[in-house]
């Protein structure tokens, strides 16, 4: 499956997390700045796993940011 774009990646995250995707940039904080709480993250997971979109469980602590998430997910 082809790796999705930045705008596409921020679409479906301002679309799970129900905030304008505008605000939706690299280095905006998942918690601080989008104000996601622990299940909205996880359903934001679920969304992106079934449209191809995998990060390691085991590097998922290390995503802060948006910038974090979409790198991890490129560096396959």
């Amino acid at each position: 499956m082809p790796k999705i774009t930045f705008e596409e990646f921020r679409r479906i995250i301002a679309e799970e997390l129900d905030v304008d995707e505008n605000l939706v940039v690299p280095e905006a904080s998942f918690v601080e700045d989008l104000m996601a709480d622990s299940i909205q993250l996880v359903e934001m997971m679920l969304r992106l796993e079934e449209l191809g979109v995998s990060i390691p469980m085991e590097k998922a602590w290390q995503v802060r940011t948006v910038g974090d998430a979409y790198r991890l997910y490129t560096e396959k």
